[in-house]
Parts: C-alpha cells; sequence; structure tokens
C-alpha cells in the first residue's frame, strides 16, 4: 500500500506521523511512504533524517482576527497549500492519507476530500489528532475524514460520528526500559533526587527562565539534581543563551552551584525520562511518552495556542493522577508584560515533591494507567478497519472536562466566581486555573473584557496581580477599566505604596467614577493614607469640585485627616448647601468622628446647630431628621 504521511509545525505533530509510519513498517515491510510538509517548520530537518521521502506546500495556523493581514496571508498560503497537495496526490496515488494533526495537515486532507468528491482519487482519509482540543483547522479537516484518531478521550465530543480513542502514538523505543538501567548510563546515584527539565527541542522560554529563578531556592536540598535542556539555537529563540544571560541576572555560577547542569540537547531522552523522578515539561504530546515511563510530570502549558490545547492535555493529564500543573501567567517584569513562572513558585512545587515521595509514587502508576499502553496496535487497527470500510461501533457519550471553567468565556467566569462567597472561591480546586486565564484576559485588546478581568481580579483577592493593575491604570485604558481597578484593590485589601501612587492618579483622573473610587480607596486604608498629608489638599480641591458623587465620597475620605475642631471647617461650605444629601453626608461623618472620640459631643452639637435640616423636596421618611435623631 501506499501511504501519504502528513502533519507538522511542531514535533508534537510530527513524532506521532512517524511512529505511525513505522507501526505500519513493522506490519507491512512492503509500505510505501510520501510525508507532506513544510519547509519552514521542524518537519523540514526531522523526516529527512529519518530516511522519508518529502514533498512540500505552504501553509500556516489560522490567526483569531478574522479580518486582518494574516488572515490573508492564512487563506492564501492554505489555498496554494491544497492545490499543490492535489497535482501531489494526483501524482502520488496513494491508498490512504494520513494526517497527524497541526494546520499542515489540514491542505492534504482537503485535497484528498476534493479529489473524491470529483472521483479522481479512492484514497481514504485517516486523522490522528494528538491533543484533547484540535486546532480550528482539524476541527474543519476531521468530519472530511473515514476516520479520526483521538489520543484524549475528551476530544470524541468532537468527532461523533467518525471518531475512536485510540491513544498517542509513541515511539517504540520509549516502551522498554528502567529506571536503574537509565541511571547507570547517565551516572546518576539512586538515592539522588533528579529533576529532568526541558521544555522541547527548540526549548522554551518560559521553562528555562523559570528553572533559573528557581535555583536559589533549592539550594539547601540534599542528594538532589536538576538537569536542564535549554533547547538548539533557532532563528526565533537561543535557548542557552537566554538562559546563561537568566542565571547572570540572578547572579547564579554554576561553578558555584553544583546540584544543577544544563545541556542545549539530549540525544538519549528516553534515558532521561526514566532516570527522573520528575520532570518539567510543556503540554504536547511528549507528555504521552513520558506517562510510558511511568514517571510523574509537571506541566507548565504554553499559554495561549490554537484552543488552548496544552492546557486542555495538562489538564486532561492532571485529571488521570499522572502530573501537576503550574499555569503561564502575565506578570510586569522590568516595567513590561511578559508571560512567566515565578522561579519561588516552581521551586516550591518542586519541593512538595521532594518530601513527598509517596505522592510521587500514586502519580508514577497512575502514569503507565493514563495512556494505552497499545496504542500503536490500536491506531493501525483502526487505520485498517477505515480502510477496509469497516463501521466503527459508538457509544456516544458526551465527556466533560471536570474543570468547568475550562468551557467558559470571561463573562461566564465572572458571573459563576460572582455567586460565590469570598471563602467559596479560596478553596476552589481551579483558582490557579482562573488566574491564568484571567491574567492573559486583562492584556486582551477588547476593553470590555479586560474590565470583566479585572472584577475577578478582586474576586479571586489576587494580591500578585497589584503591579499588573497599577501598570493597566497608567496605560490610558478605559474609565470603567480603571474605576474596576480601584474596586479591586479594595476587594483585594492589600496596600502598599503603588497603591498610594495609584489613589493620586486616581484623584486628578478626569473621568469622575475613577475619582470617587479612588476617594473610598482613602477611606478603607485609612489606617494607612492617614499617615500622608499629601493627600489632603488633593482631596479639598476636589470638596470644591461641585461634581455630586465625588464631593459626597470626597466627605468621607476627609474625615480621616479630621482631629480637630479646626479641621471641620473644610465642612462649612455644605452646611446651607441645596442637597440635602449632602448635608446627611456630612452629619453621617460628624456622627462617626463624635463615636470615635475624634471630636467631643458639645463640638459635634455645635456644628450640628449650624447645618439645615430642611429639604425642598417630599419624602415620606426624612433620612436626614433620622440621622440626626439617631445621633442625639
Amino acid at each position: 500500500m501506499k501511504y501519504i504521511l502528513t502533519g507538522g509545525g511542531t514535533g508534537g505533530h510530527v513524532y506521532p506521523a512517524l511512529a505511525i509510519a513505522e507501526h505500519i513498517k513493522k506490519n507491512e515491510p512492503d509500505a510505501e511512504f510520501l510525508y507532506i510538509g513544510t519547509k519552514d517548520h521542524i518537519e523540514s530537518r526531522i523526516v529527512p533524517a529519518k530516511g522519508y521521502k518529502m514533498k512540500y506546500i505552504t501553509a500556516t495556523g489560522m490567526p483569531d482576527r478574522k479580518f486582518s493581514a494574516a488572515m490573508l496571508n492564512f487563506a492564501l498560503k492554505i489555498f496554494f497549500g491544497t492545490i499543490k497537495s492535489i497535482f501531489i496526490v494526483l501524482f502520488y496515488r496513494p491508498d490512504m492519507i494520513i494526517g497527524s494533526g497541526g494546520f499542515v495537515s489540514a491542505p492534504p486532507i482537503f485535497a484528498g476530500y476534493i479529489l473524491r468528491k470529483l472521483k479522481l482519487s479512492k484514497a481514504k482519509l485517516f486523522l490522528h489528532e494528538a491533543n484533547a482540543e484540535p486546532g480550528k483547522l482539524i476541527k474543519l479537516a476531521g468530519p472530511m475524514c473515514d476516520g479520526v484518531g483521538v489520543s484524549y478521550e475528551i476530544a470524541m465530543n468532537l468527532f461523533p460520528s467518525n471518531g475512536k480513542f485510540v491513544g498517542y502514538p509513541v515511539r517504540p523505543e520509549f516502551f522498554s526500559g528502567s529506571k536503574s538501567e537509565s541511571r547507570k548510563k547517565l551516572g546518576i546515584a539512586d538515592d539522588t533526587f533528579l529533576v529532568f527539565a526541558v521544555g522541547g527541542s527548540q526549548g522554551a522560554r518560559t521553562i528555562n527562565r523559570a528553572v533559573a529563578d528557581s535555583l536559589k531556592h533549592l539550594s539547601g536540598l540534599k542528594n538532589f539534581s536538576i538537569i536542564h535542556v535549554t533547547g538548539r539555537k533557532n532563528p526565533n529563540y537561543n535557548g542557552l543563551l537566554d538562559t546563561i544571560k537568566r542565571l547572570e541576572k540572578n547572579s547564579i555560577k554554576e561553578s558555584e552551584t553544583p546540584f544543577y547542569k544544563k545541556i542545549e540537547y539530549a540525544d538519549n531522552i528516553k534515558d532521561y525520562y526514566f532516570a527522573a523522578d520528575l520532570i518539567i515539561t510543556r503540554g504536547g504530546g511528549t507528555i504521552n511518552e513520558i506517562a510510558v515511563c511511568g514517571t510523574p510530570s509537571l506541566i507548565i502549558p504554553k499559554a495561549n495556542l490554537s484552543g488552548d490545547h496544552q492546557v486542555m492535555n495538562a489538564l486532561s493529564m492532571k485529571n488521570s493522577g499522572a502530573a501537576e500543573v503550574v499555569y503561564e501567567e502575565v506578570m510586569i517584569e522590568d516595567g513590561e508584560f511578559i508571560i512567566k513562572v515565578e522561579g519561588e513558585k516552581l521551586a516550591g512545587k518542586i519541593k512538595e515533591f521532594y518530601n513527598d515521595r509517596s505522592r510521587l509514587e500514586k502519580m508514577s502508576s497512575s502514569a503507565k494507567k493514563s495512556v494505552i499502553a497499545n496504542a500503536n496496535d490500536e491506531i493501525y487497527k483502526f487505520i485498517k478497519d477505515v480502510f477496509n470500510n469497516k463501521k466503527t461501533v459508538h457509544t456516544i457519550t458526551k465527556i466533560h472536562q471536570s474543570n468547568k471553567y475550562a468551557d467558559m468565556g470571561v463573562k461566564q467566569i465572572y458571573n459563576s466566581l460572582s455567586k460565590m462567597k469570598p471563602e467559596e472561591i479560596r478553596s476552589l480546586e481551579f483558582l490557579d486555573y482562573i488566574k491564568y486565564r484571567t491574567s492573559h484576559y486583562l492584556i486582551s485588546s477588547n476593553w470590555k473584557i479586560k474590565n470583566t478581568a479585572v472584577k475577578i481580579t478582586g474576586l479571586t483577592k489576587d494580591a500578585s496581580k497589584l503591579p499588573f493593575l497599577s501598570k493597566l491604570l497608567s496605560d490610558g485604558n478605559a474609565g470603567f477599566v480603571k474605576r474596576n481597578i480601584f474596586c479591586a484593590y479594595r476587594t483585594i485589601g492589600a496596600y502598599n505604596e503603588t497603591i498610594e501612587k495609584d489613589i493620586f492618579v486616581g484623584l486628578k483622573d478626569p473621568y469622575w467614577e475613577v475619582q470617587t473610587e479612588a476617594l473610598k480607596c482613602i477611606k478603607y486604608f485609612s489606617e494607612e493614607t492617614v499617615h500622608n498629608d499629601k493627600i489632603r489638599p488633593v482631596i479639598s480641591s476636589l470638596l470644591a469640585s461641585g461634581n455630586y458623587e465625588v464631593v459626597l465620597n470626597a466627605i468621607e475620605a476627609y474625615s480621616v485627616y479630621i482631629n480637630t475642631a479646626e479641621d471641620l471647617k473644610e465642612y462649612n461650605r455644605f452646611y446651607y448647601h441645596n442637597n440635602s444629601q449632602i448635608r446627611e453626608a456630612v452629619i453621617t461623618v460628624l456622627n462617626d468622628l463624635k463615636k470615635k472620640g475624634r471630636i467631643s459631643a458639645d463640638e459635634f452639637k455645635s456644628q450640628l446647630d449650624n447645618i439645615l435640616l430642611t429639604t425642598t423636596g417630599f419624602t415620606p421618611v426624612f433620612s436626614m431628621k433620622q440621622k440626626l435623631k439617631d445621633a442625639l
């Protein structure tokens, strides 16, 4: 039989295709293969090195923005990639086209589908999806295929009529090996707690920097070692150089850090997988290879990929008990927004595992059970069933993600949290996931999404986002966003120099709602703001501003600075104010000052004697007189 293989963009799509091909060759020694990929992605290097013939097409991932130059570029590349694939299929005349996911798979699948409709080809179409959440193009191409094999059961929701849960095609070498054998090869002692950190062959900036930042927090551990793969230099990122600079930034010298070793690339990756006690990695298909080795993993999924598929993969592995997840979050570093994982946080996770070996044993057992051990056989059997038109009987049961927030948008997450009590939010199992999602929503170009994310930050009391909120305040965002930043400051309840600086910014903002919320912060954080005399004259100027809401809140905020009868003079202008609610606010403040002993009862009565206690409007209950009665 003749097969066309296709898939690429990342190694997570190339290696499954090659694993499938190797298993086909094992069962069909005379099988012929042609690989379709792109010249500018990793498949152009890996596939020829494995001895497979290759043809090149154009393809790229689908951008988020519908009307943009990127969308035009995408459409043209997919169109011309499909046209070229049509000619390749016509010339090669395959019996089956096998795609392994990624945008590279789409044009050959489209080509096969078009040629079958035109009765110019009889090739069967098969797709294997390695992720829990397929990309947009694969969601489009999947229904065109005769069969879709999925690595995660939850992906069956997208392919109910032609899909089958078959597992991830693991390379054959990962099915044999042991920890003791691999440690002997690598020269690692049996009593060493080994952490292996790897972000893929090309490296992962977040993992490289997080590992470098974590080292100063791990120096006291005994019989402990970290082997760190930085990744090979590529046009977009030099992992080794970036790691060296990060170590220098942390004042860490490798010669003085004996437990740490960095390498650019691991040729014998299987031995490191078996030898490690814990593996820090991305959320691509390699987590299945790690699971086959029975090694627990700490997954740092890459954020904002198509369908957030690495996060979905990581959550599926976490749900099986084989892994823990640490999310990339948007943070401030050197005055700029960056995506990172705090080194101290990563070190804390490593220490948890170091101090709880029994937990690792349970995770190791779960890891082996989390993957279909004979996935290669299952995939091959499904391929042959598809070729022979053998229908797969499905029991259609919708699989639900245990993390309900994974299927929610920003508004839904906010609505869900707003119905909870603070203690319920604090105890949420997926609170870290919500914080991860929120940090990325906070840098959205859509102000409504950003505004809702600010509210969520307040509800989750995420004090780590205070510098983030401060930067948003200074970046000229919409008034609604700035207003809710001050609301979040109060809900979080932490005060520092940054918030003090921002209060000044808010008091001078042209939008009255921002001024109002900044004034509320002065009152809320009164124990801290009372010591800043520079705030007082700014409030005095707002008392004279004339805006009703601003004046009401300025009256309350100014009370923080009143300690003597002389300080009350700022309120004199309101004693005969034409708005009774303004006068009522003054009475409320005076009563509060009397209760706290900051003015005497006689002074309180003296001030009341000068306040107009009537109103021009009719109300069934005159609240000012009621408050006066309560005060006296």
